[in-house]
C-alpha cells in the first residue's frame, strides 16, 4: 500500500523523468542478448547492438554505448507498484492538500504505455493505483474539507486530442482558461464517488489492487 502521508516541501519537485524498461519479447528473445542495463536506479546503458562483434571487441571498443540519467530508472522485472511507489505516490498525496500533479506515459508503439498506465489484474497500473491512493486518503481525511473527484478521460494521438469518455465529439482543442489555465474545450467531465465507479467508467473494472498491497 503506497504511503499516504502529503509529501514535504523537501520532496515536491517541477518535474521528474522516469524510465521503465520493457521484458525483452519472444524473438528478442532468441537473439540471446539483452541490450540494456539500468545501473544505481537511475542510470540506463545502451551497449552496442552489434551482434557480429565478439565479446572482447565489444568490451574495448565500447564506442557505440549510451549512458542516460533519469530521476529513476526500473528495468525489465519492475513491477507497476514499484514505479508507483518510488516515484509517484507522493505527488497523489500532494493532490489532497491542493497541489497539482500530472503523470503521463511517453514513448514509442510497443514500448509499453497502455501497460504502464492501465496494467493487469496481477500488476495494477499507474491510473489504478492513483485512484486507490486518491479514496483512500479522502476517507482517512479528518479536516472539515470536502472532496469531490471528477475524472475524464482522454487520448493524444498525432497531435489531436480525442475524448475517450464522448467518442463522437470529435478532436478537441486547447484552450487558454483566465482561472484554470490550459484546459481541453469541451471534454467530459464526470463525478465519481469510489475506485470502483471510476474503473468502471474508464472500462478497466478487470483490474483490481492485490489484496497482498
Amino acid at each position: 500500500m503506497p504511503s499516504i502521508r502529503a509529501p514535504s516541501s523537501k520532496q515536491i519537485t517541477t518535474l521528474s523523468v522516469v524510465v521503465k524498461c520493457r521484458p525483452l519479447t519472444g524473438k528478442e528473445r532468441q537473439r540471446s542478448r539483452d541490450i540494456v542495463r539500468v545501473i544505481d536506479d537511475k542510470e540506463v546503458i545502451i551497449l552496442d547492438p552489434d551482434l557480429s562483434k565478439d565479446y572482447l571487441e565489444r568490451v574495448q571498443n565500447r564506442t557505440k554505448e549510451k549512458k542516460y540519467h533519469f530521476d529513476y530508472a526500473f528495468g525489465p522485472d519492475s513491477t507497476n507498484f514499484d514505479v508507483y511507489k518510488t516515484s509517484i505516490s507522493s505527488k497523489i498525496a500532494g493532490v489532497i492538500q491542493g497541489l497539482n500533479a500530472t503523470v503521463f506515459a511517453y514513448g514509442s508503439t510497443g514500448s509499453g504505455k497502455t501497460y504502464t498506465m492501465v496494467g493487469t489484474q496481477h500488476d495494477p497500473g499507474l491510473m489504478v493505483l492513483s485512484l486507490h491512493t486518491i479514496f483512500d486518503l479522502i476517507k482517512l481525511d479528518d479536516s472539515s474539507d470536502d472532496f469531490e473527484v471528477t475524472c475524464s478521460y482522454l487520448e493524444v494521438y498525432n497531435e489531436v486530442i480525442y475524448d475517450l469518455l464522448e467518442k463522437s465529439s470529435g478532436h478537441l482543442e486547447l484552450r487558454e482558461d483566465p482561472e484554470q489555465g490550459t484546459i481541453v474545450a469541451g471534454i467530459r467531465s464526470i463525478k465519481v464517488h469510489s475506485q470502483t465507479s471510476s474503473m468502471i467508467m474508464f472500462g478497466i473494472i478487470g483490474v483490481s489492487m492485490p489484496l497482498s498491497e
